[in-house]
């Protein structure tokens, strides 16, 4: 929360906690063909939670070299709620505005008109507001809360009070309404815009530097419609430089880019792996374990873990995963820990209790290194976990 909570900081469904979704159920009646778009949207973000965390894990390219804390993760767990928020002003907007229905999947002058007004008005109206959220009084009470995660993950990005939403949402809407009520209007621009924020959104909040030099080297006057992700890094440690949306035009134009912002950019380019001292292998048990990993929901991994009804509708996904787990999986790092002075990562070894059951399939595991991951320092890689428990535990003791 903020430090000083102002009014409409809470979402309205908060009290609803888990049920929170039957808000949709009035407008499920009257069409569902916005689901698909929303499941799409959560789908996206989920990639970049995952993407990051693994990231984040290995090291390479890291930005901020801390951990995120307990705390942060209960905060952040709430970002589904703007996707509700979405799902709602569509179906109003579906409802007021009679030019939002039918509309064609393409037409060129929208897609235009939408790229002008982002750029010389989302963007802009954007910076000044952001830099009004960074005075004491609207800090206090609202940006706060934001601000509470210095090492961001993608959510973070949509982590805010509600009535910041509401102002995001109204800002957001300018070209999209824009195009409606001049019937420019299309399915592709109103997705591709949507979309845009949401790439740009969870990329600016992901803790590792993933935009290659070489593209500013080719195109240099990129970096004033492009930041990265190292940029956007040091707004949350700086907190008065760096104001942008996604275009840093506007900080260079009203002198408020960091002076650091290249040193950290090319610095975190130029991060290595992490080698760790000590490597612990586990694997997954049931199908549905699959879910339970912090690189995949944070509120399902937060729990012990319990078989959920409601998963049985990915088993397609999960059965996949174990197909394809069986043929080519590698190992994974899962998560990275620091003891004193000892490097600690945690490797997910690709495979179910129905594969350490098979004889055939954990002879060809053990002799085969490579399917592991053949990097650790130390070279520990024994087959039995109880084994490989006490070799950790012993390093740690040392």
């Amino acid at each position: 929360m903020a430090s000083k909570p102002g009014i409409l900081t809470d979402w309205p469904w908060k009290p609803l906690g888990s049920f929170k979704y039957v808000i949709l159920a009035p407008w499920m009646a009257h069409g569902t063909y916005q689901f698909p778009f929303l499941l799409e949207r959560m789908l996206h973000n989920q990639i970049w939670i995952s993407l990051s965390r693994h990231r984040t894990a290995k090291g390479n390219n890291r930005i901020l070299d801390r951990g995120i804390e307990f705390e942060q993760v209960d905060r952040e767990s709430n970002w589904d709620d703007q996707i509700l928020l979405t799902a709602i002003l569509l179906y109003m907007t579906h409802w007021t505005i009679p030019q939002a229905s039918h509309l064609p999947f393409w037409k060129t002058d929208g897609v235009i008109i939408t790229v002008l007004i982002h750029a010389l008005v989302v963007e802009y109206i954007y910076y000044w507001l952001h830099r009004a959220l960074h005075h004491h009084f609207l800090y206090s009470r609202y940006h706060s809360h934001h601000h509470s995660s210095i090492v961001t993950e993608p959510i973070s990005s949509i982590v805010h009070p509600f009535v910041e939403h509401i102002a995001y949402a109204m800002l957001f809407a300018i070209p999209m309404y824009t195009t409606v009520l001049t019937r420019t209007a299309s399915i592709a621009s109103i997705v591709a815009y949507t979309t845009y924020i949401d790439f740009m959104n969870n990329m600016g909040h992901c803790n590792f530097e993933l935009i290659p030099s070489r593209l500013f080297t080719i195109f240099p006057p990129l970096k004033y419609v492009m930041y990265t992700p190292s940029f956007h890094s040091l707004h949350h440690t700086q907190f008065r430089t760096n104001y942008c949306l996604f275009m840093p035009i506007y900080d260079y134009i009203y002198g408020t880019m960091d002076e650091s912002t290249n040193a950290t950019y090319e610095t975190s380019l130029q991060k290595v792996e992490d080698s760790p001292d000590v490597v612990h292998l586990t694997h997954m048990t049931t199908v549905e374990s699959i879910y339970h990993l912090r690189l995949g929901s944070a509120s399902l991994a937060s729990r012990h873990y319990s078989p959920k009804r409601y998963l049985r509708i990915m088993w397609p996904l999960a059965l996949a995963s174990v197909v394809w787990t069986w043929t080519y999986g590698h190992s994974f790092v899962l998560e990275r820990n620091a003891f004193k002075k000892l490097k600690l990562q945690s490797w997910v070894i690709p495979r179910y209790n129905v594969h350490c059951q098979n004889r055939s399939k954990m002879d060809h595991l053990n002799a085969n290194p490579a399917k592991i991951r053949p990097k650790c320092q130390r070279g520990i890689f024994p087959a039995n976990r109880a084994q490989n428990d006490a070799v950790l535990h012993a390093d740690m003791a040392k």
